[in-house]
């Protein structure tokens, strides 16, 4: 199902592509992060949009910390692809002094979709399975059609392809190396970073949970921020299933909501993964992320605004945290 073979097919391969968004302090356990009442999902002000044209841009700062820390704006921020910024989204990103953008799209997403960039550092960094593209995995289930969509997606199997998706981005060696090198990034980078998926949900909302969490946000905020895609995303997610329907291509649009939008058992999944294979969000930061006492500090240093009264956070192995 290459693009290249008829306009058409391009249209089919675009829309497929947008609609799959594929995708602390340490001492908050995941059993605490499961326990957690139910959140609607609705943005909130804590965390400003970027400004620019694409939906689900904004900034993953602006958050307290448990501590009363602050987590700073304007250093790091999320979005979904950048395949379609006009001039003035350019001119928004420069005055925001963006240096760095990472894409953790696949090689096919990417080759479908470029980012259209100001000039920045560019930085592609997949969190992708060779062997089980997702994307291209939705793609089939499209292309199929209806009969085929009802039996892969209906009776709740969207839901679980997404929770498994997100236990995979836990398990999957390749994605959490990404996790981890992002989060290095953006601790070590003078400038601004922004990073993003396709629909800037699920690998980076996998990614800005981690890096909160890692920060000492609460789980009820984290998920917040998370579940904030599914209203950013909404409209464009309405005129994509349009398309489909009115094309033929899709009977049952209600098939496809798990995979356009976020739930909180997605992420709930992620964090259950991480209880499983690493038993705490502590051991998950150092053996899972590999990610240093050296590493955190510089992400909460480059990160969190203290106030007065605020200590520096304590090692890894201490569970203290901004």
């Amino acid at each position: 199902m290459s693009p290249r073979h008829s306009p058409s097919a391009t249209r089919r391969f675009t829309v497929a592509a947008l609609a799959v968004a594929t995708i602390a302090a340490p001492s908050l356990t995941t059993a605490a992060w499961s326990a957690a009442a139910p959140i609607a999902a609705t943005p909130t002000a804590a965390a400003p949009t970027l400004g620019i044209s694409a939906a689900n841009a904004r900034d993953v700062g602006g958050y307290r910390t448990r501590s009363g820390a602050t987590v700073r704006t304007g250093v790091a921020y999320r979005s979904n692809a950048l395949t379609t910024l006009t001039d003035a989204d350019k001119q928004t990103m420069v005055a925001r002094r963006i240096g760095t953008v990472i894409d953790l799209r696949s090689p096919n997403e990417v080759a479908a979709n470029p980012d259209n960039l100001p000039p920045v550092a560019y930085i592609r960094r997949p969190i992708w399975d060779s062997g089980a593209d997702f994307y291209l995995t939705v793609n089939r289930i499209i292309a199929k059609g209806p009969a085929a969509q009802q039996a892969a997606l209906g009776d709740g199997g969207a839901a679980r392809l997404m929770r498994d998706y997100y236990r995979w981005m836990i398990t999957s060696a390749t994605s959490r190396s990404a996790l981890a090198q992002t989060m290095r990034d953006i601790g070590a980078s003078p400038t601004p970073v922004l990073f993003h998926c396709t629909s800037g949900k699920d690998r980076t909302g996998l990614l800005s949970a981690v890096m909160l969490t890692a920060l000492g946000v609460d789980q009820q905020t984290v998920r917040r921020d998370y579940l904030a895609s599914t209203t950013y995303l909404a409209a464009g997610n309405r005129a994509q299933m349009a398309y489909l329907v009115e094309k033929g291509l899709v009977a049952d649009p209600a098939l496809f909501a798990p995979i356009l939008g976020v739930q909180r058992d997605f992420l709930d999944a992620s964090f259950d993964q991480i209880r499983r294979s690493y038993g705490s969000f502590d051991r998950f930061l150092t053996a899972g992320l590999q990610l240093s006492d050296h590493d955190l500090r510089a992400l909460r240093s480059r990160l969190i605004q203290r106030g007065p009264t605020m200590p520096f956070a304590g090692s890894v192995a201490s569970g203290s945290a901004g």
